[in-house]
């Protein structure tokens, strides 16, 4: 039977802007998505039946699970009924910002194209992953990309690989459903903001995240380590995605071990750009 073993990569997200709520119900964002090197494993190998396993508890039915409905959705788009018995070991914190959920999601999709001769390309793929979720997409190219739209509109650039990123998991889980309605967009757009051009420039003030202030009223925690990401030698720290897990970028390795050392107390993740 084949097995294959790969990689789905977490993102961060260089700030994140949620410009107005459409007709259909979803939010238009304004985002840079980059990967980033934690990543959970993932090991797919045909069976005689479907079966996920994983050293996480979902507290969800496999049915509800990313993993699984993309398996089926693959099957269903190339018209076959073949049964997988999927391996899932979790290392991106969960409802954290990072994408875990949405990774492991685009990664099976990659991995049955590839376990069942490559029929569909990554375009085709992408299109499949919108229908599991906004950000899923992404993670089929798994590069770095400006994001609009719902988060499917990609616009693929250049940035520095390799900086050096501490990830810190406050052990708090923030509501995607809660963090939006807090902000109460309506169809009005907000002007936009250039956040590659603010990065590359140095302008990292520029650099906001929608949904921090809701996290950091209900969870102090987050303000706190974003001051000690910058008291320790961060040069640019934010909140990603809708949170929880906030992220600090250092040009010193050495820097970002003794900020760790200060967060010891939350989960810290030693990471760099991809």
């Amino acid at each position: 039977m084949k097995t294959l073993t790969k990689n789905a990569n977490a993102k961060i997200n260089i700030g994140l802007q949620v410009l107005n709520k459409r007709s259909d119900n979803y939010h238009n964002i304004n985002s840079i998505l980059i990967p980033i090197s934690l990543c959970d494993i993932i090991t797919i190998s045909e069976s005689i039946q479907f079966e996920l396993r994983s050293n996480v508890q979902f507290n969800i039915t496999d049915d509800e699970n990313l993993v699984m409905k993309a398996a089926k959705k693959f099957n269903e788009a190339l018209g076959i009924n073949k049964a997988y018995s999927i391996k899932l070991q979790k290392e991106i914190p969960m409802q954290a910002g990072l994408g875990g959920g949405s990774a492991d999601a685009a990664v099976v999709l990659k991995m049955l194209n590839e376990m069942n001769g490559n029929p569909f390309g990554d375009e085709y793929l992408a299109k499949l992953a919108i229908e599991l979720g906004s950000d899923v997409p992404f993670f089929i190219f798994n590069k770095p990309a400006i994001a609009k739209g719902r988060g499917e509109i990609l616009e693929f650039i250049n940035f520095r690989r390799e900086i050096n990123v501490l990830v810190v998991f406050p052990n708090v889980n923030i509501s995607t459903k809660e963090a939006y309605e807090a902000l109460k967009r309506t169809q009005e757009q907000v002007q936009e903001i250039d956040y590659y051009s603010a990065f590359n420039t140095g302008n990292y003030g520029q650099i906001i995240n929608d949904f921090e202030q809701f996290a950091i009223e209900k969870h102090k925690e987050i303000r706190e380590i974003k001051d000690i990401l910058y008291e320790n030698g961060s040069f640019f720290a934010l909140m990603s995605g809708s949170g929880s897990a906030v992220y600090g970028m250092f040009d010193s390795l050495e820097d970002m071990a003794i900020a760790a050392e200060k967060l010891d107390k939350y989960k810290t993740y030693f990471c760099k750009t991809i």
